[in-house]
């Protein structure tokens, strides 16, 4: 820590202007208090300040700005009541000189400090009324750049504080704040630059962020931080050229700009990739995840970098849509699901890892809170159906395990017990006064209980209703008695248990296609070479299904394969991506006339996990995932490859 001598003679300096000089100093001040790390010698050296404030410099703006620096940095080592006594020195300092952009900016940092209320309810209506911390130390920072444009700390922290904002965003004032400091020596800082970059990217425009990034890049082109930017800004534009600066960024990383990858990476990869990315550094650390997104491209047939590309794509847009107004959520019994980051509701959540859905639906009805269902159609391993639920306001979805969760725990498990999801004809209507008195009150409450339980079967209808199209289950549960309801109420259930254990912890972006191809695949070791066992890809499609090259060769087709076989352990063994013309020549006769085909891949024996893919046009088909043996053709014991039949043609 500078010596209290030292610190005095930076007070004693004649500062009533801000010269770049006196600026110098004001820096030099804030870099000691950064390094203090003595509360003590704070302490003693902020009563020594105030006591020459008291008796000679009341009224001077540099004394209130330095007690403020102090007080924070007390706050950092003590405590919110620092923060708050650094807040009354900088509204003194701004109010003594408002011009001074200084005064502003260490307001916004003590707001920052201070955060908002303790109790829940008070901070909604904070937030409500635009008082949220982030939201006043946003207004204080632009302050600081509106009376300065080329004051660089208040456009890097008003930009940092306007990305961190869930409510009352402030990235319209933070880009036109960057944009008015283009015409200042600021527009050339390399935080500035970067500052410009995300905020642009982020409202919207990444052409004007890819010149912000790429002027940066210019100055110094092994920033790992402007890398990974401009990686994000190159993914926006729907490029998977952002692969290529997004591992040399990841490669350079410095343990900040290490966490900003990590945060980007946390919501897809399983604990045990965490733990490998935390425990690596540099070039190994670039090589675990070009193979973790390698797997995942061969795994669905995609090319190479396309996933990643994609896992950005679902971020972005989960960001913009399914964003968290609040980190602090309770949740009800029949919501299961506990993310351990709280960034997103619980649809971007699933968003992040399954991708866009293939199906959606919800109801609206009186009393009943918003609601979602996604379907995945899997036909590999299974639908997935998921339920969401807002109780708590519409940027708080929740996941349920069942659609009926949709009417609160209580009413599902009495509509369980009962059996009875089916709605009347006419709605129980409640009884009259005269017939009250008349019947007396145990009948009357039997009455109003019957009228509620037809109308809760009323809400329920209306939300199955809803659902028929996701899934054959809620067809089946409206036309069932009362005795199958029970049973199939449970199965719907378990498939919603089941959806949100596997969409929580795996991720998938498989192929799909507007038209099946009806075509046959199949996977074959057979024999091999004098150098490596094969494996044979055999495929027959009908020519029926597949549309001529052009109109003036009806006669020859094209069709796209792709395979990928890995190993037991994820890695990549072998891949094959062509496309294959064909001839009706080659077409069996028959009832199908059947396109026959093989494609042969050399692998090592051994035991593997292989998918195929075929494509025509629109029309595509892909495998399960199913697992081979290959067997040695040059091994000394007896071995025995598939046994094939087919034609001669």
């Amino acid at each position: 820590m500078m010596s209290r001598v030292a610190l005095m003679l930076c007070l004693a300096a004649p500062l009533s202007a801000q010269s770049p000089a006196q600026r110098d100093r004001i820096e030099a001040f804030r870099d000691s208090m950064t390094a203090a790390k003595d509360s003590l010698a704070l302490n003693a050296l902020e009563k020594e300040l105030i006591a020459r404030a008291r008796h000679e410099l009341r009224d001077s703006a540099m004394v209130h700005l330095q007690l403020g620096f102090i007080a924070l940095r007390q706050g950092d080592l003590a405590g919110r009541k620092h923060y708050e006594d650094a807040a009354s020195e900088f509204q003194w300092t701004v109010d003594l000189q408002p011009k001074w952009p200084y005064g502003w900016f260490g307001l916004g940092l003590a707001e920052l400090g201070v955060g908002d209320a303790e109790f829940e309810l008070l901070r909604g209506l904070q937030s409500a009324l635009g008082k949220d911390a982030l939201t006043r130390s946003a207004n204080d920072f632009a302050r600081s750049a509106e009376v300065d444009p080329g004051f660089v700390r208040g456009l890097v922290e008003l930009s940092n504080t306007a990305l961190r904002q869930r409510v009352n965003l402030r990235l319209g004032v933070a880009l036109v704040a960057l944009r008015r400091a283009a015409r200042t020596p600021a527009a050339r800082n390399p935080d500035v630059l970067l500052a410009r970059a995300r905020i642009e990217r982020e409202v919207g425009s990444p052409d004007s962020a890819l010149v912000a990034v790429n002027s940066l890049l210019a100055r110094n082109p092994l920033s790992p931080a402007a890398l990974l930017e401009q990686a994000r800004v190159l993914f926006r534009l729907g490029g998977a050229s952002g692969g290529e600066p997004w591992y040399r960024g990841l490669a350079l990383a410095d343990p900040g700009t290490a966490a900003l990858y990590r945060a980007d990476l946390r919501f897809v990869m399983p604990d045990s990739s965490l733990h490998a990315f935390d425990a690596s550094t540099g070039a190994a650390r670039a090589a675990l995840m070009r193979r973790f997104w390698e797997v995942r491209d061969r795994d669905e047939l995609r090319a190479p970098g396309e996933r990643l590309l994609e896992h950005y794509r679902r971020l972005d847009y989960a960001r913009h849509n399914y964003r968290l107004a609040s980190t602090h959520r309770h949740y009800d019994i029949v919501e299961r699901y506990r993310p351990p980051v709280a960034e997103f509701d619980d649809r971007g959540v699933i968003y992040i890892r399954q991708g866009t859905p293939d199906d959606r639906a919800s109801v609206e009805l009186p009393g009943l809170p918003y609601n979602e269902s996604w379907a995945y159609h899997r036909p590999d391993t299974g639908d997935l159906l998921f339920h969401f639920v807002a109780r708590e306001g519409v940027t708080d979805f929740r996941l349920v395990e069942s659609v009926l969760d949709v009417l609160g725990y209580a009413t599902a498990v009495r509509l369980q017990n009962s059996g009875d999801v089916q709605g009347t004809d006419a709605p129980m209507m409640p009884p009259s006064r005269s017939r009250v008195n008349n019947i007396g009150a145990d009948s009357a409450a039997k009455l109003r209980q019957r009228a509620s339980d037809a109308a809760m079967s009323l809400r329920a209808e209306a939300i199955l209703r809803s659902r028929q199209r996701l899934s054959p289950i809620y067809q089946r549960l409206l036309t069932s008695g009362k005795g199958g309801a029970s049973g199939l109420e449970a199965e719907e259930r378990t498939l919603g248990s089941r959806s949100i254990r596997i969409g929580t912890s795996t991720d998938r972006w498989p192929r799909s296609y507007a038209v099946a191809l009806p075509a046959h695949l199949l996977l074959l070791a057979t024999g091999g070479d004098s150098s490596s066992p094969m494996l044979r890809v055999a495929y027959a499609v009908p020519v029926s299904a597949l549309l001529p090259i052009s109109r003036t060769d009806s006669g020859r087709f094209s069709i796209q394969l792709r395979a990928s076989v890995l190993g037991l352990d994820g890695s990549v063994v072998a891949v094959v991506d062509t496309v294959v013309p064909t001839s009706t020549r080659a077409a069996v006769p028959g009832a199908a006339d059947q396109l026959l085909g093989l494609v042969s891949l050399p692998v090592p024996a051994g035991r593997f996990t292989a998918r195929v893919g075929l494509e025509a046009g629109r029309a595509g088909v892909v495998s399960d995932r199913d697992t081979v043996d290959v067997p040695s053709p040059t091994a000394p014991a007896l071995a025995l490859s598939d046994l094939v039949l087919g034609s001669r043609n």
